[in-house]
């Protein structure tokens, strides 16, 4: 792949938080799974041992703050120790993002020793059945609920992440209320994206949204002091305060956050499958720098199209591209379709994609 007549992007020398799928392998099958993982995965094309491991010295090198592993199961890895480890080592924050079932009293051991910032529990529901039912593994739940005590038990710093969608969305309240009782440091909310195995058919509308996101805001107050609340979803910035809305970047696709897939893609976030290169091909410093679809993301204000184009709140929210790309046929410069103040129907845009497949 030449690059030498690609401009350097200088401004964003790397990204804050990178999501490392290092495998699709998983012993569930997530309704709701951007990734599409599940038993059936294939581990053929995951970087080897060796490879995992220039991976991240390449990321700390370049500056990373934080590096989250991910999946499918990152713990059905089985060298995950090997690569945890070896992170924590180059000096990086380190999360592991878990459905729960994979830790035992030794996993949780070897976390805790490995010295890891967080691990991430995901938690549909409170309802036993709900979760079971969204993660297509039936008895999960209370595997999940003993794997974030088990943790907790050992002082490692536990993070339940819930994702609403319109079988779940009014759960949230239920959740939090269990992940303080089970002692977990925080509990975040993740925005649902049409992407990997998951439908346009799970997405909550734009007033919904609206709705769960102004309810977020009031449980922080609500639990301030016992569980910290937080979200993760680029249009919060429009609902805080305007003392604190400056603390807001909105999407951070390509600007603060990027994801690597389990045989090295690089794409520029989660659950946005356009891929900006491969570790196999080149190094992370020039995927970063010199990718014209990230230039774009970087200077909103001449490249985005519908609502996002003319909106007001473009700096500091920019609209969901992951959205974008999920609606519109595969275009993340597209406006956001989730926009609750200026809405960008989904029924005009075209090519509507259900389970859009992402590269593994």
């Amino acid at each position: 792949m030449q690059v030498a007549d690609r401009p350097a992007v200088t401004a964003f020398r790397s990204p804050l938080y990178i999501a490392w799928e290092v495998t699709h392998r998983c012993n569930a099958r997530c309704l709701h799974c951007y990734s599409g993982s599940g038993p059936a995965a294939t581990r053929a094309d995951e970087l080897t041992t060796e490879e995992a491991i220039d991976v991240i010295d390449q990321l700390s090198d370049a500056g990373l703050l934080m590096l989250a592993f991910s999946g499918g199961e990152p713990l059905m890895r089985p060298d995950w120790r090997i690569l945890v480890a070896h992170a924590v080592e180059r000096g990086l924050g380190v999360n592991v993002g878990t459905n729960g079932s994979m830790i035992t009293e030794r996993s949780a051991d070897d976390l805790q020793r490995i010295g890891v910032q967080s691990v991430t529990v995901s938690l549909d529901s409170h309802r036993p059945e709900t979760h079971d039912y969204f993660r297509q593994l039936p008895g999960l739940f209370p595997r999940t609920v003993e794997a974030i005590r088990l943790l907790v038990e050992r002082d490692v710093r536990v993070v339940v992440g819930f994702t609403p969608t319109r079988i779940n969305w009014q759960d949230g309240p239920g959740v939090i209320a269990l992940a303080h009782r089970l002692g977990a440091a925080a509990v975040n909310l993740s925005e649902y994206v049409p992407a990997g195995r998951g439908s346009t058919e799970l997405a909550l509308g734009p007033d919904e949204l609206h709705e769960v996101l102004q309810n977020w805001i009031g449980y922080r107050e609500e639990y301030q002091g016992r569980i910290t609340v937080i979200w993760h979803d680029c249009r919060v910035g429009m609902l805080v305060s305007e003392e604190e809305k400056r603390n807001y970047v909105g999407c951070g696709a390509g600007r603060l956050v990027a994801r690597i897939c389990p045989d090295g893609t690089v794409t520029p976030c989660v659950f946005l499958p356009t891929p900006i290169g491969s570790f196999r091909e080149e190094s992370f410093v020039t995927l970063w720098s010199h990718s014209p679809l990230l230039e774009q993301f970087r200077d909103r204000g001449r490249h985005y199209s519908g609502n996002c184009g003319e909106c007001e709140h473009l700096h500091s929210c920019g609209g969901c591209r992951a959205v974008a790309y999920a609606y519109s046929g595969g275009d993340p410069l597209a406006g956001d379709p989730h926009c609750w103040i200026e809405n960008d129907s989904a029924d005009r845009l075209t090519g509507l994609i259900e389970g859009e497949s992402l590269p593994t």
